[in-house]
């Protein structure tokens, strides 16, 4: 397997056109084109965890935070540079896969889920989807040229499926003038013609190349099409929700007993018994009150500034700061995904890269 190759893996898990747009998602440092030996999955990538990849003959570090982040200006043997500077010595590729894994519906938060035993999660914040819908008329006997054409250049796929079209018939009349060139009808007479009307649907980014294949596709010297601009809720989102029967007091000490570590802060919004929580892992309270909009009881997250913490009581929002670390079930989480498509050893890192120990 090639670099290449598991990107197109990786992408498949977790798409990189799901990550932000302030992200740096996929491969950060490394050649597509160098074989993989191993796999090396972790929250963060550190000295250590370049030196744990090493030792397990694994030249590829698949890390959730990117190294990169910000722009960097220089590599030196400092900081974040020292650290890529390492990467290149040992020939190592680092991939991050971070907003694109967390907007998944099994991504970090559903992993932090199952790592307090809640295998069956729904979204939290789901995302909108905004796709469109291509409507062109055509003549009969060119419908299934069209199709042939439009499905090449990615009109037409729906989740698993392809070549998803839907016609029907209707007559269409047009009056050609002096200056047309009219593939049906002549010049100055009004002309009726039996037409179908083919509809289907592709994703946003790919209005142009879809209107090039009408066009060269389509026989009519004027093509009539309309394209619209649909929305539907996603099946990705932000966070996961499940049902909970306990108090807050019952999940602090869950979260303390499998995470393996104590919670930061608790916020007591004054919930005597806990229905419904939600996730967000990392930095979730920008997205506090679309959160409990779907009707949680708790929030568990981390990075709660005190501020923050201060309005979710005044709103009667618990929250439970579990702080960012509680990210770093994605490792093995992210090993589980990745293992059953590849062909080489991925390991789970077993090094702990949480800045406050």
């Amino acid at each position: 397997m090639k670099v290449e190759e598991l990107m197109t893996v990786l992408d498949e898990i977790a798409p990189f056109k799901d990550s932000e747009k302030w992200d740096n998602t996929g491969l950060l440092v490394g050649d597509q084109k160098s074989d993989v030996s191993g796999i090396l999955t972790t929250l963060d990538c550190a000295h250590e965890t370049v030196e744990e990849a090493i030792k397990a003959g694994a030249n590829v570090i698949i890390a959730h935070h990117p190294i990169i982040f910000p722009e960097i200006s220089q590599i030196i043997e400092s900081g974040t540079g020292s650290v890529i500077r390492s990467l290149i010595k040992n020939d190592i590729a680092l991939i991050a896969m971070h907003t694109n894994l967390d907007h998944q519906p099994n991504g970090v938060s559903h992993m932090i889920a199952e790592t307090l035993g809640f295998n069956e999660t729904e979204m939290l914040i789901k995302h909108e989807y905004f796709y469109k819908k291509l409507r062109v008329n055509i003549p009969k006997e060119d419908v299934e040229q069209l199709k042939k054409d439009l499905s090449a250049a990615g009109v037409g796929h729906q989740g698993d499926y392809s070549e998803c079209f839907f016609e029907y018939a209707v007559k269409g009349q047009f009056r050609p003038n002096e200056n047309a060139d009219p593939y049906i009808g002549k010049q100055g007479e009004l002309e009726h013609v039996d037409e179908y009307i083919v509809e289907a649907i592709f994703e946003t980014a790919h209005e142009n190349q879809v209107i090039e294949a009408l066009i060269a596709s389509h026989p009519y010297e004027e093509p009539v099409y309309d394209v619209l601009t649909l929305k539907k809720p996603s099946d990705k989102g932000l966070g996961v929700q499940f049902s909970y029967d306990g108090t807050l007091v019952d999940l602090v000490s869950l979260i303390e007993s499998n995470i393996g570590r104590n919670v930061v802060n608790i916020v007591d919004g004054g919930n005597e018994s806990i229905k419904r929580v939600g996730i967000i892992g990392g930095a979730g309270m920008s997205y506090v009150d679309d959160a409990f909009s779907q009707g949680i009881d708790v929030l568990i997250t981390g990075d709660v500034k005190y501020h923050e913490a201060y309005d979710a009581k005044l709103s009667q929002m618990s929250i439970i700061d579990a702080g960012h670390y509680a990210e770093s079930v994605m490792a093995e989480g992210l090993k589980r995904l990745v293992e059953p498509k590849v062909n080489v050893d991925v390991h789970a890192t077993s090094v702990s890269t949480n800045p406050f120990e």
